[in-house]
């Protein structure tokens, strides 16, 4: 088996030149592939408690060194082999869920870039009699970092596998059937593997009270607090920084086809010793959500947000990854406009303008980040999804002429689940 699977990967470029990393690669492909295998009867007896699931991408990026147009531009095309399982089991009025992942990533010519990756996310979805409720949950995501992430400088971050770990757990209690209120902690630790200094850990916590109509309408206050570390920062650089908010959250259907969410009202960061970056001002999100028909939706959002690797997500689940992880400091401004069309039972079709102005305060620099991207899904089995899609992402910056750059790709991606 473990000879077959050898073969498979290397007509598709994967394992070039053996040796015990080849080998090691080969394995964890071949655990995988038996964990699906293993996993087959209890799917029988169990429904659809236990997913198994397997993946296969092909990507390409035409400027992969985020190179000016004048530069050395270098694309590259490269392949990615996913194997998971995903658990999804409702234990009396408790809701557990799991998604558990390993991918092995290979690249055409930059085979420096190769990797093998591993993604988890776990959630308690708890209850307790009437009036209790909440989530408990932990995240682990190991990826190569971003070929956009750049240090405040301007300078490209080196390619390096990075490390994004997640716990959280928060709660609520109606103490009244229209009212409720609220607590939560997290801890975020960010971690590159060849970059020890850039690691970063964010410690918070949220106290808030909402009011629930009838409707399920909801208004309510959250008020934040953030410890941000840098353990490995280097002498004198003195990065670590807190932040306070105080902001209004609303969920609030409109109509049957239109809902708003806002989040949003003032913060202020202060840093332990960097003299004049210190912010206090608006800090919010609005997203609009409408319907337009059964078959068309579009999704609007608007924001002035502080970045720096604070996540963005609400007391049911995580919402995207953390951004800005590698900048110490940058205030955000920007929207976006999503469309999906879903012209048939099978097939779906989408599409992304998103534009950013990005302030980093004080140092020189302020960057404008345009993406575009369009796509279409098909289903040609209940089980099989087919991903296409295209994009075109842009960054202006003045900080220095190597930030400044212009990049197409499209990826073909296919899962299968048992």
């Amino acid at each position: 088996m473990q000879a077959g699977i050898a073969a498979a990967l290397h007509s598709h470029g994967i394992g070039k030149g053996c040796g015990e990393t080849v080998r090691l690669r080969i394995g964890v492909v071949q655990l995988g592939v038996c964990l699906l295998i293993a996993a087959q009867p209890v799917l029988a007896a169990e429904g659809d408690t236990f997913t198994p699931y397997v993946g296969y991408g092909i990507y390409h990026d035409d400027n992969i060194s985020r190179q000016p147009d004048d530069g050395v531009r270098s694309g590259d095309t490269w392949r990615k082999t996913t194997v998971g399982i995903r658990f999804d089991k409702e234990i009396s009025r408790q809701r557990v869920r799991v998604d558990a992942s390993l991918n092995d990533t290979r690249y055409d010519d930059f085979s420096r870039f190769d990797n093998d990756g591993r993604r988890l996310l776990a959630n308690w979805n708890w209850v307790m009699g009437n009036r209790f409720s909440g989530n408990v949950g932990t995240s682990y995501i190991e990826t190569l970092t971003p070929f956009n992430d750049v240090a405040a400088d301007g300078t490209p971050l080196p390619s390096s596998v990075r490390t994004q770990r997640r716990s959280f757990a928060n709660g609520g209690w109606h103490f009244h059937p229209a009212w409720r209120v609220t607590a939560g902690v997290s801890r975020d630790d960010v971690n590159y593997e060849d970059i020890p200094s850039a690691r970063l850990s964010i410690d918070a916590s949220e106290v808030g009270i909402d009011y629930i109509a009838r409707s399920q309408n909801r208004i309510g206050l959250v008020l934040r607090h953030s410890d941000a570390t840098y353990p490995n920062q280097l002498p004198g650089l003195g990065s670590d920084y807190t932040q306070d908010e105080v902001k209004a959250n609303v969920k609030w259907r409109l109509t049957g086809k239109t809902d708003l969410q806002f989040l949003g009202g003032w913060a202020r960061r202060r840093f332990d010793s960097q003299v004049g970056r210190d912010f206090t001002g608006p800090d919010a999100r609005l997203t609009a959500n409408w319907a337009a028909t059964g078959k068309t939706s579009f999704t609007l959002a608007a924001w002035r947000e502080l970045g720096s690797g604070i996540y963005r997500y609400d007391r049911e689940a995580i919402v995207g990854e953390p951004d800005d992880l590698s900048s110490n400091y940058s205030r955000n401004t920007g929207a976006s406009i999503k469309a999906n069309w879903q012209a048939t039972a099978k097939m779906g079709f989408d599409a992304m303008l998103q534009s950013e102005d990005r302030d980093y305060n004080r140092i020189d620099r302020s960057d404008r980040y345009r993406k575009s991207t369009l796509g279409m899904t098909y289903l040609p089995l209940r089980q099989l999804n087919i991903r296409l899609s295209v994009y075109d992402q842009r960054l202006n910056s003045d900080a220095t002429s190597a930030t400044t750059y212009r990049t197409k790709g499209f990826q073909i991606a296919t899962r299968y689940e048992f």
